[in-house]
Formats: C-alpha cells, structure tokens, sequence
C-alpha cells in the first residue's frame, strides 16, 4: 500500500499540484513616446498614476492606482454581480460596468513559448495582442496563476479569452502600443497573501450607479422647451468666440448623474482642454433646464452617469 500511494502520488500531473495565486502584484507604469514632439509631462498629467497594485483571488481582482503616492482611482470585479466598479477618489459616487458586456474588438493572442524574458526572476513567455483598442505585447510565468474558470464569462477587456488561452497565467508586463506613444506596465513587486470577498468590498459611504455601457437602454434627452432652446443657443452662439480654432466646431463634454427620478446630480466638464468653453457648457447644463429620462437595466430605470456632448 506505501508503495501503491507513493507511485499515485508521483504520477499525478504537476498541474494538479499546482497552487493557484491570491496575493497582490505591484506595477510600475511608464510612458514612451514615439516621437521628441510628444509631450510626456502632458500624457502623465491625464493619467491616473504611475503605481498600481493588483489583488487577485478566485472570483475577484481589484485594481488601485496611486500618483505621486496618493490614490486616485481602482477598479474592483465582483463575480457574484459581474460587475466591475470604478472608484474614483475625487468622485462623489461610484460606477459600475457589465463585465459581460465586451468594450473591444479582440482577436486573439499569438503565443511565442521560446521568447522568453526574466522579471523579478522568473522566465516569462511572449503573447501578441491585436485590438480595436490598440496592439500589445504581454509577458506570463507559469509560476503565477489563477483559476480562471471563476472569471468565465468575463468579457471587458477579453480577460476570460485572455487567462484561458495561457492557461491562467497573470500579467508580468504588457506593452500597449497607442497612436502617439507607449504605455508600458511591468511587474516590480509580488506578495502572496490570503484573501477573501471581504477585501474587494466596494466603500458603503458613496452612492453607486450605472456607467453608460451597463444600460439596456440609453438616458435620453427629454423633448426641450421653446425657453430651453433659446437657452442653449445664446450660451453656444456667445460660445463660439472663445473657440481654440475660430474655424472648426468646438465641443465640450459634461458628465454628471441622472438618477431614477430624473435628477441631474454632480454635473463637472470631462477632459476638455478650452476651459474657456468649461464655464459655458457647465451654466448651460445647469440654467437652461435640460431634463433626461433616465436609462434602464432589463426593463428597469436606474441611476446612471451621462456624458452630455455640447457644441460650440
């Protein structure tokens, strides 16, 4: 029998024996431009930080991003809702993706098992990806994996295709190509560590709501007043002399919050450069009475964010 149990023992595959990784991974990020005209500063400046830190364990991940030491946003999956959450420090409220809902066009990744690199140690193989979103080049250890049927299902950003064409293997370094620059995330630090749901709970003290691509059906803007186009136009017509390129159409985004009731909470221009044009599009959203019907998750209204276009 001690003999019968030592052979079983030794012909069960390695996979078998395999421990699959919970614990936390810390990546540095970097920017490369591809060319000396491309401002690097400007580039980090939109960016959410520099540091990222990555738990993962069965059924959940969570990532935090940190610049200049301070967080600025996460993203944390839960498997139970399918949801992913986005958190972002300076926000008052909380919103939250459809994992099962895909983003991006991917094909999928060529594998290249004899290019191997080293990080922190380890060899680590070579996949290409191609995209909608851009091309990039991903480094994995066979050394730390995790048990990717718990995430099945999970489409935004290909991650079950992804995990289940390696087999499991989580991301030692990628390389994203992009139309002006590179975006390089690499692996600097690995601890193993025991974790559970309770460390991916999603903070109780901010009001959480859909993101756009989670809905069914899209917030709409209600039919407007004949005062509400008046409004709008002579705020837009004032606007057009404050254009960047006095020539081209100008347009400015505001995000904000439409709840089931058809509120407008926490309206704030997105990622404009005119601020100029900031001022104009925020007294617009808020004094010229635009109303929405809210969006709708299977037949329901829920609260959601909008990002509201204004043209000047």
């Amino acid at each position: 029998m001690k003999y019968l149990l030592i052979f079983l023992i030794l012909t069960i595959p390695s996979t078998c024996l395999a421990q699959h990784f919970s614990g936390e991974i810390t990546y540095k990020i970097s920017i490369v431009p591809k060319t000396n005209e491309l401002n690097v500063d400007s580039l980090k400046s939109i960016s959410q930080g520099e540091i990222t830190t990555y738990k993962i364990t069965s059924n959940y991940y969570k990532s935090t991003y940190f610049k200049n030491n301070k967080e600025t946003y996460s993203y944390t999956y839960d498997n139970i809702s399918k949801r992913m959450y986005d958190t972002y420090v300076d926000r008052p409220y909380i919103t939250f993706r459809d994992s099962r809902k895909a983003n991006f066009d991917y094909k999928p990744g060529k594998i290249y098992r004899d290019s191997i690199v080293k990080i922190l140690g380890k060899d680590c193989f070579m996949v290409k990806y191609e995209s909608s979103y851009g091309n990039s080049t991903t480094y994995y250890s066979d050394n730390i994996k995790v048990d990717y049927e718990t995430f099945k299902g999970h489409q935004v950003g290909n991650w079950y295709n992804k995990l289940s064409e390696v087999d499991g293997c989580i991301t030692m370094k990628t390389i994203t190509e992009l139309d002006t620059h590179y975006e390089i995330m690499e692996a600097v630090k690995i601890t193993p560590m025991k974790l559970s749901q309770k460390d991916f709970e999603i903070q109780p003290d901010k009001l959480i709501v859909a993101d756009f691509t989670a809905l069914d059906k899209m917030v709409e803007l209600s039919p407007p007043s004949e005062e509400t186009i008046k409004c709008y136009q002579e705020k837009t017509t004032q606007g057009q002399s404050k254009r960047i390129d006095k020539t081209e159409p100008e347009a400015c985004y505001v995000s904000f919050v439409i709840t089931t009731k058809g509120e407008l909470l926490f309206p704030e221009t997105y990622d404009n450069p005119n601020q100029k044009l900031d001022i104009i599009a925020m007294d617009i959203i808020k004094n010229c009475g635009l109303s929405f019907v809210p969006g709708e998750i299977q037949g329901r209204k829920v609260s959601s964010m909008v990002y509201f276009p204004i043209q000047f």
